[in-house]
């Protein structure tokens, strides 16, 4: 759990160790960084078309996976006025696995934390006036923490990584102040074991989720 937490403090200072360009603007032209604060609902698509139970496949087996909301922190630095590049970060929120199709009778199988890490490159659109539309590309880290057993024991889910692709747009309450909307894709696969009765079971997911965002931007 530790080393898993350590990727979120490597993420962060990744980003804060970048140092500035030569070519870059002079900083009086623009505000370098913008912090933004969010609440961010996370919209989850999942399948498991691969359950097997003791090696074999269980038939017409899935399972559900809850939707689920977070208060969530983007760092921004500003290369050029447009270009800049982003970190994404947040308080994990609980996902709660429960069995569908021919496993819905088991209800929750178990449940776990999970926090994406999402580094960036923005390109802002700044010919708007006081709305600022964006958009983004990167890379995502699928992070689980605090497995929990229900209805099946030792259970264990893998990290992953994902790619991810960004729209949003910010609008201008005053010199620093900033309002933001923004959408994420960040979909990913990852395995997930565990042993039901003694047997032992995995399965292959696939999952799609959305991320949308709204808060407020600090820029400076």
């Amino acid at each position: 759990m530790h080393a898993r937490l350590a990727q979120y403090a490597t993420a962060l200072a990744v980003l804060s160790a970048c140092p500035q360009a030569a070519w870059a603007q002079d900083s009086e032209e623009f505000k370098r960084w913008a912090v933004s604060l969010n609440a961010t609902q996370v919209f989850v698509h999942e399948d498991a078309p691969d359950i097997t139970l003791a090696g074999g496949p269980v038939p017409g087996s899935n399972v559900r996976i809850g939707d689920a909301t977070s208060a969530t922190i983007d760092i921004g630095y500003f290369f050029t006025a447009n270009v800049a590049g982003n970190l994404f970060l947040g308080i994990p929120p609980i996902a709660e696995i429960d069995g569908a199709g021919s496993l819905d009778p088991l209800g929750t199988l178990a449940k776990v934390s999970y926090g994406p890490i999402i580094l960036s490159a923005q390109y802002h659109f700044n010919n708007l006036g006081k709305v600022h539309p964006y958009l983004g590309v990167g890379v995502g880290r699928i992070v689980f923490l605090n497995e929990r057993d229900r209805a099946l024991a030792n259970f264990s889910i893998d990290d992953s990584w994902a790619p991810a692709a960004q729209v949003g747009a910010r609008y201008e309450l005053g010199a620093a102040w900033m309002l933001n909307a923004d959408v994420r894709y960040v979909p990913f696969s990852t395995h997930a074991t565990g042993s039901l009765g003694g047997a032992a079971v995995r399965t292959k997911l696939e999952i799609d989720p959305i991320l949308a965002s709204v808060g407020v931007t600090y820029r400076f």
